[in-house]
């Protein structure tokens, strides 16, 4: 059986804003309910992260500049998959959903 992958990104918000208003559990779930009802299953979540130097550091100027108030922060990635046919097998209605 062939599979077809995804990948999504979450983002999620930082500083003051961030920490009251943003729930990690809530993203993820939402974004795999919608995901799933394509016809998508989650296989993996991983915190991502930003390793690069520049985009810290924006990170930083957009949170002094809005008084620690929000920045855009970091996130999880999920990675999706679903079967898809073998080519010459006939297609089942339910994975003709994009």
């Amino acid at each position: 059986m062939y599979k077809e992958n995804k990948i999504v990104r979450i983002a999620l918000s930082g500083g003051i804003v961030g920490a009251l208003c943003t729930s990690p559990r809530r993203a993820i779930d939402a974004a795999v309910r919608r995901h799933n009802a394509e016809g998508w299953n989650c296989r993996q979540v991983l915190p991502h992260s930003t390793s690069n130097l520049g985009v810290v550091i924006l990170q930083l100027i957009c949170l002094v500049c809005t008084l620690g108030l929000w920045t855009f922060g970091a996130g999880y990635l999920l990675l999706f998959e679903r079967p898809l046919p073998a080519p010459g097998q006939p297609v089942h209605p339910a994975q003709l959903v994009r």
